[in-house]
């Protein structure tokens, strides 16, 4: 893998942040189709994954996965070079046009405001939320993300004696617009959204194959 300029990407990460939107573009009550994106990983190639479903029914209508080269080594706060281009390429794959996208990462709750959420959702041009398992960036105040005054994110806990998740939107969608629809989609007993666990399962098993 090449040598990676930090400043360069951080400048791109700031380009990219100013064009991202925090209000919803798309009323509640139309979402109909949510698609989960995650990616695993097995040697030198990455795996990712999608499911897309139909939220009115609570059925999974496409389920996708690539393998692709992975684009750069993991440092935190630059997930989204190493994850966005093969959800971007996934995304253009479908044949579900999504009206919504989960992604396994965060969204403007990251230091440059622009989390793999919000990086794909600039670069597809979708609603994104961001849904992760740890804090990046911020302080936690009363389940609210905090960076300074400003909320940028919230913790919601989906599953009894489990760790909440870490939400913040990701581009086209609002925060309370994003935590409603993370709640409306998990299935017990799981802790994740429904297309978001379908898209790990199918990443995480096709990875392991890999491995063999």
């Amino acid at each position: 893998m090449k040598k990676v300029n930090f400043d360069e990407l951080k400048s791109i990460q700031r380009k990219v942040a100013k064009e991202v939107l925090t209000d919803d573009t798309i009323k509640p009550e139309n979402i109909k189709l949510v698609a989960g994106f995650d990616v695993a990983y097995a040697k030198d190639k990455a795996v990712c994954a999608c499911a897309v479903m139909d939220i009115k029914e609570m059925k999974v209508v496409e389920r996708k996965h690539i393998v692709t080269k992975i684009p750069m080594n993991y440092v935190p706060g630059f997930l989204a070079f190493r994850e966005g281009p093969p959800i971007a390429q996934l995304f253009y794959e479908l044949e579900a046009d999504p009206d919504v996208l989960l992604i396994d990462g965060h969204g403007i709750a990251h230091p440059q405001k622009c989390g793999t959420a919000s990086f794909v959702g600039v670069e597809v041009a979708k609603p994104t939320i961001g849904i992760a398992k740890g804090l990046l960036f911020g302080e936690v105040k009363d389940d609210k993300i905090m960076n300074g005054e400003e909320i940028i994110g919230a913790l919601v806990k989906t599953k009894e004696h489990a760790k909440p998740l870490y939400i913040s939107a990701g581009h086209m969608i609002s925060l309370e617009t994003a935590i409603d629809l993370v709640k409306k989609l998990v299935v017990p007993p799981h802790k994740m959204p429904e297309p978001l666990h379908v898209a790990h399962r199918i990443a995480d098993k096709t990875a392991q194959e890999l491995k063999k």
